[in-house]
C-alpha cells in the first residue's frame, strides 16, 4: 500500500557540492573529463580524499563543507571547521606517513604507526565476515587531516563553495574571490533539454535536478522572457517567473536578472552551467533563484544562499504544482515503480519527478554503503521515466552531474521514451549521468521520490 504526503516535506534537505565542478575551482583551470583515463583517482589528488569516501557526509569530506550531520542523522549547515585551521608553514611531505601498513603484523602497532594512545578508540567504519576472517575498515585518526585540507581548500576557495551561516545571503552585492560577473554566451542554443542543466560548485542538487526534471516533462515551462533596459541592442534583462507551490500556478514572484554569471580565473563557470557549450540558461536560473531566496535587488546574488533544500519543493516552485512524496520505507519496490508509471506517459514522466537520498548510508533501515553502488548520499536526482525487460523493473534517473551513475542492478543498452511527438532513444551506455536501476535497489539505495502535478 502505498503512504503519500502531501503538501508537506518530509526532512528531504539535501546538500552535496557536483565534485568534478569543486575540483576545477581547486585546481584553478577547467578539466577535460572526458578525455582523463581515470576520473576517481584525479579527483582523488585533488580532493585529498580517497574517493570511497567522496559520497557520504559521515566522512566529513569536502563535498558537504557548510554541513554536517547531527544526532537525528539529518543534515545541517554549520561553519566550515577549516576556515578556523592556520596552516603551518613548518612541515613537509616527509613528515606526513605515506598510507603504507608495513610492519603492522597485530592491531597493537596502529598505536604508535598513528600516534593513538588507545587502540580501542579507533572508530570501526566497516566490518565483514569473509570465510574465517574478519574484514575491518577503520578510521584512522590523523592529526595533520585538517592541515592537509587547509593546504587545498583554502580560505579564497571555502568563499567559493562553503556558505557560512553566519554571513550567506547577506551581502547586497556578492562577488567570491577570484571570480568575475560576466555575459558569456546565449540563453538556449535551441531549447531547454533536461541534460542542460549541470550542477557546479555549490551543494544545490536539488534545484538542477528539479529544473532538469521541468525540462523533461513540461518543456515549455522553462521560457526566455526578456525585455530591453537601453536603446543599444546589446542591453537587456531576462524574466524569471516562480510561482507558489501548492497553488494551481499562482505566481509568487517575477525575478529579474541580466545574463552576467559567475566565472572563474580561467573563465570557465563557476556553478550551474549547461552541458552545451556556449548555453547560459541553467546558470541564469540559477542566478534567478538564488535572488529569490535572498530577496536582495542587486543583479549579483549570493548563489551559495541556494545551497541545502528540497527538490520537490523546488520544482514547485517552477510550476506551481501540487506537491507528493513518497517515502521508501512505505513502499514496496512494486509500488514505487508504479508510482512512476502513473506519472508517465509510454515510458516519460509527464508529471515532473525527483528523488532523494538518504542524508548517510547510515540513515537507511538497512544500513548501506554508498560508494559500493555509486550513488551519492544526501543528494537528488531527476526521475525520467521507467522501462522493464526480461521481467525486471527499471527506474531511469539521472545524476545532476552530468556524471556518476549507480552502477549496481543496472539496465544496459538503449531505452526509449515517447517525447511528446516522437521516441527518444537514451543510451544509458552513455556516461551523462542517465542510468536505469531496477525498482529494489532504488527501493535499497533512495530514500524517496516525489511528483508535482
Amino acid at each position: 500500500m502505498t503512504k503519500t504526503h502531501r503538501n508537506e516535506s518530509i526532512e528531504i534537505s539535501t546538500a552535496v557540492i557536483n565534485p568534478y565542478a569543486l575540483a576545477e575551482v581547486v585546481s584553478g583551470r577547467r578539466i577535460q573529463w572526458k578525455a582523463v583515463k581515470d576520473a576517481p583517482r584525479l579527483l582523488e589528488s585533488i580532493l585529498q580524499t580517497p574517493y570511497e569516501e567522496l559520497f557520504d557526509p559521515k566522512y566529513n569530506g569536502p563535498l558537504y563543507f557548510g554541513f554536517r550531520l547531527n544526532e537525528q542523522m539529518a543534515l545541517e549547515p554549520i561553519r566550515v571547521p577549516l576556515l578556523d585551521v592556520e596552516v603551518t608553514v613548518d612541515a613537509n611531505d616527509l613528515e606526513v606517513p605515506l598510507d603504507t601498513v608495513d610492519g603492522i603484523e597485530h592491531l597493537a602497532d596502529l598505536g604508535p604507526r598513528y600516534k593513538v594512545e588507545e587502540v580501542g578508540s579507533i572508530p570501526v567504519q566497516r566490518a565483514e565476515v569473509i570465510g574465517s576472517q574478519l574484514h575491518l575498515a577503520l578510521q584512522l585518526p590523523s592529526q595533520d587531516r585538517l592541515q592537509k585540507l587547509a593546504r587545498v581548500f583554502s580560505k579564497s576557495v571555502l568563499a567559493k563553495i562553503a556558505p557560512n551561516p553566519e554571513t550567506v545571503g547577506k551581502s547586497l552585492d556578492w562577488t567570491p574571490p577570484d571570480a568575475t560577473w560576466r555575459d558569456t554566451g546565449r540563453f538556449f542554443n535551441e531549447t531547454a533539454e533536461f541534460f542542460d542543466p549541470i550542477q557546479g560548485a555549490v551543494a544545490n542538487c536539488y534545484f538542477i535536478a528539479a529544473l532538469s526534471a521541468v525540462a523533461w516533462a513540461m518543456p515549455f515551462r522553462i521560457r526566455h522572457l526578456t525585455r530591453a533596459t537601453g536603446q543599444g541592442q546589446e542591453a537587456f534583462t531576462n524574466l524569471i517567473q516562480f510561482f507558489k507551490p501548492d497553488s494551481g500556478g499562482q505566481l509568487d514572484k517575477e525575478v529579474e536578472v541580466t545574463d552576467t554569471v559567475l566565472l572563474n580565473s580561467g573563465g570557465g563557470f563557476l556553478y550551474a552551467r549547461s552541458s552545451e557549450s556556449g548555453e547560459t540558461w541553467p546558470a541564469i536560473y540559477e542566478k534567478a533563484y538564488a535572488k529569490l531566496k535572498t530577496g536582495t535587488t542587486s543583479d549579483h546574488p549570493d548563489i551559495l544562499s541556494t545551497a541545502w533544500g528540497d527538490c520537490v519543493w523546488a520544482t514547485a516552485q517552477l510550476t506551481g504544482g501540487q506537491r507528493e512524496y513518497h517515502n521508501t520505507a512505505d513502499n514496496t519496490a512494486d509500488n514505487l515503480w508504479d508510482i512512476v508509471r502513473a506519472n508517465s506517459l509510454s515510458h516519460r514522466t509527464f508529471n515532473p519527478m525527483t528523488a532523494w537520498t538518504y542524508s548517510s548510508g547510515d540513515a537507511a533501515p538497512k544500513k548501506i554503503v554508498y560508494a559500493d553502488a555509486n550513488v551519492v548520499g544526501s543528494h537528488c536526482y531527476t526521475i525520467l521515466g521507467w522501462d522493464y525487460r526480461d521481467g525486471r523493473k527499471y527506474i531511469i534517473l539521472r545524476n545532476p552531474w552530468g556524471n556518476t551513475e549507480a552502477t549496481l542492478q543496472n539496465l544496459a543498452g538503449t531505452s526509449w521514451l515517447w517525447d511528446i511527438s516522437w521516441w527518444r532513444p537514451i543510451d544509458l551506455a552513455v556516461v551523462d549521468g542517465t542510468f536505469a536501476v531496477e525498482a529494489s535497489a532504488f527501493k535499497q539505495y533512495w530514500a524517496g521520490l516525489g511528483v508535482v502535478k
